[in-house]
């Protein structure tokens, strides 16, 4: 075999594992730092307000309304909320899912079968989200919210759904 083999325990199969662990540690660090913003230096409704005028996003939303933790989101009412919420939400889906990725490759490249590569970056990715969330407790003007869990969680499991049928 060459330098270049990529079986198990090969040079670059453990150069992958190296990176993929370098992968692993720095996103959760991100996460971490991310978190730890206030909601102010995250919101981008400032400059969705600089960028488009109310009626273009009002055109760009659908009629909707929902609560979340108390607030009453309407994009008749409040588009820049709205869109700003709903950007939120998929930069927790994307960040989660990016993650629960890494977390199952990695797992899967020490030849841990599919779905218990899944339940370990699942939990994982539960008790990074529950940290995340525990972890802003501690900042002003952030709030913790178990909501957000769910919503990580989910884009943990779109994560590894994606990544075990691409594989």
């Amino acid at each position: 075999m060459n330098n270049y083999t990529v079986s198990y325990g090969g040079r670059l199969s453990g150069r992958r594992r190296a990176l993929l662990w370098g992968c692993l540690l720095s996103w959760i660090l991100l996460i971490f730092v991310l978190s730890s913003q206030s909601y102010q230096t995250q919101s981008i409704k400032p400059a969705l307000q600089r960028q488009l005028n109310t009626e273009t996003v009002k055109r760009l939303l659908p009629p909707m309304s929902f609560h979340f933790k108390g607030q009453l989101y309407m994009s008749s009412f409040n588009p820049y909320d709205v869109l700003g919420f709903l950007v939120n939400k998929s930069a927790h889906l994307l960040i989660y899912a990016v993650l629960a990725g890494i977390a199952w490759s990695l797992l899967r490249m020490y030849k841990v079968s599919n779905g218990l590569a899944a339940f370990i970056a699942l939990s994982l990715t539960v008790l990074i989200a529950c940290l995340d969330e525990y972890n802003q407790q501690f900042y002003l003007s952030s709030t913790a919210s178990p909501e957000n869990v769910l919503i990580d969680l989910i884009g943990g499991s779109l994560g590894v759904i994606v990544l075990s049928r691409v594989k």
